[in-house]
This record gives structure tokens, sequence and C-alpha cells, in this order.
């Protein structure tokens, strides 16, 4: 019977707290994600712009390996050496874009076709370009500084005229849009006959024709986008001018009138000592009874006052008040304040 009852107890206590058992199950699977969060953070998932970048580069891989049984293969150490420093530039412009592409929506799609561009056509001068046993290096250099050099100019050019013309009026979007594309197609038009050399086609003479007036073109553009984006921005310069001269005067101390102090004050003469009364003459203090002797009087002379008219205090040329000295008169000798009244 002992037995029983224990046994009954023990099933009635069970009973008596369903709740216990699935809050401490309850609590320990909401510790689980909270750990999980806690202890480590999520992996960081890639951008669109760094995926492209990705693909755009295998791609561009498999497309050397081509070219490497295609081309001269002479020069092997030169030409694999240029490619490693291709990849390397490719790389670092494509980390340096992947910070800056959060500042502007255009920016990625525009960088990432700079970058290969860049890429494919390097890859193309690497592996096509004749072998020399002297110059084939410098050759690959050269070529390589003026094909980034200029793609990234272009791409730099296109960067200020886009950002030149966020928030103002669609004259000055428009002429800035014109104008990038046009640099983008000069940039194209000069570099691209490096690669096309390669294949030992020449190039005529109207191609460079085309080439300088659309890089006339987009200097043209430019100048008028400057200047309309000078014209449009006058009035923030004049908000911005008056802004700096009401703080500037903030700053200063209040403007109030002063008295201005001849440049020279006249020493004023001693005074004539009184004239002396004949002790003849003079009444007699002591003859009369009761009266105190009185005490010698003593002249004394009257202090001179600068005298001269209230002058509006003194200012700087950009309405700043000058100091004051411990006297209270303006401070002439601070550099730049203005001449003392004569």
């Amino acid at each position: 019977m002992f037995l029983a009852f224990f046994s009954v107890n023990r099933e009635t206590g069970c009973m008596s707290t369903p709740n216990a058992a699935p809050d401490r199950v309850t609590g320990a699977e909401s510790a689980a994600p909270a750990a999980t969060t806690k202890g480590g953070a999520e992996p960081r998932k890639l951008s669109t712009f760094l995926k492209i970048s990705i693909v755009l580069l295998a791609a561009l891989t498999l497309a050397s390996i081509s070219l490497l049984f295609i081309g001269d293969f002479q020069g092997k150490f030169e030409r694999v050496f240029a490619t490693f420093l291709v990849f390397a530039v490719f790389v670092g412009l494509t980390a340096l874009d992947t910070r800056r592409e959060l500042r502007s929506e255009w920016y990625a799609p525009v960088a990432l076709i700079a970058n290969s561009y860049i890429l494919a056509l390097l890859l193309i001068v690497t592996w096509m370009t004749p072998y020399d046993p002297f110059l084939l290096g410098w050759s690959l250099l050269w070529k390589s500084i003026l094909v980034i050099g200029v793609t990234r100019l272009v791409l730099g050019c296109c960067q200020l005229l886009l950002g030149m013309s966020e928030g103002k009026p669609e004259t000055i979007g428009r002429f800035a849009f014109i104008t990038s594309m046009l640099a983008v197609l000069a940039g194209i038009l000069f570099t691209a006959p490096i690669a096309i050399e390669t294949f030992n086609v020449i190039i005529p003479e109207l191609y460079w024709k085309i080439a300088v007036a659309t890089l006339i073109l987009t200097a043209l553009g430019l100048a008028i986008t400057l200047l309309l984006r000078w014209s449009y921005g006058a009035p923030e310069r004049e908000t911005a001018r008056a802004s700096l001269r009401q703080a500037a005067q903030d700053r200063g101390t209040p403007i109030e009138p002063y008295r201005a102090a001849p440049l020279a004050a006249p020493i004023a003469a001693p005074p004539a000592p009184a004239p002396l009364t004949p002790a003849s003459e003079a009444p007699s203090a002591q003859s009369l009874p009761g009266t105190p002797s009185a005490a010698p009087t003593v002249p004394v002379a009257p202090v001179p006052q600068a005298a001269g008219p209230l002058l509006p205090w003194p200012t700087f040329a950009d309405g700043r008040p000058i100091p004051a000295l411990p006297n209270g008169q303006p401070d002439f000798s601070v550099p730049g304040a203005p001449l003392p009244p004569q």
C-alpha cells in the first residue's frame, strides 16, 4: 500500500505541474537561437557587383587561355608576368569600386564595364603583341598604363558630371549625360586601336579624325555643363556668403559709437597764481571774537576733457568690428584695420 500511495503521489505531482517540463524545454529552445545569433554573426552576402566581377574575371581568364594557343608564345616570362599584373590591377580596381558603389546607383554598372574593358583589352595586348626580344616588356608596360589611365579618367569624368547634376535643374542633367556618353566614346576610340593593331590591322586617318572630333565635343559639353552649374549655383553661393557674414558679425563685439580722441592733445599751461592781498587791506579774522581761522584758498586748475564728435565704431572690410583698447578707444594698429580719423 505504501508503494501504491507513493506512486499515486508521484503521478499526482507530475499532473499538478503540467507546464513545468514544457517551460524548461521552451526556455532551452528560445536560448538556442539567441546563442546562435550572439555567438557568431551571419556571413555577409556578396553584392551583385562583386558576383558579376568574379564571373567576368573567370570568363576573361578562359579567353586568355584561348589566346595562348592563337598568339605568339615567345616571350613567355614577360607575357605571364604581365597577365598576373593585369589580374592584380583588376582586383584592386574592383575592390576600390566596391567601396564606392554605395554612393550612387549608376556607379556600379559603369565601373564594372570599365574594369572589364581594361581587363579584356590588356589580355589581348599581352598575348597578341608580336614578340620583340628587346621591346616586348616596354611595349606591354606603356600600353597598359595608357589603357588604365584613359579608362579611369573617363570614369572619373562621368562621376564628376553626373554628381554635378544631382539636385539641379534638368538642363544640367541632360548636358551632363550627353557629355558623359561623348567621354566614353572618345575613350574607346583612343584606346581600342592599341588592341586592334596587334592583329596587323592598319587604322585609317579618318578614324583618328573622328576620335579627335569626339574629344573636342566632349570638351565643349564639359565647358557648357560647368557654366550651367556655375550659373544655377549663384543663389547658393550668395546664401552661403550671407551666412558667413552674419556669423562673423555674431562672433564680433557689439558696434557702439565712440568719441574720437585727439591725435595730439595740447599741453595745458599752468594756472596763474592768485593775487596776494595786502595785510593792511585784508580783514582781520582773528579780531572778530568767536570766528575760527579760515584755511588759505588754493586755486585748482580745470581738468581738460577730450572734445570730439561721436563717430560709429570702425570695422574691417568684411564688416567685423575692430577690437578696443583698455581705454575704450578703437585699436587701429590691428592688421587690416582702417586708418584713424584725422
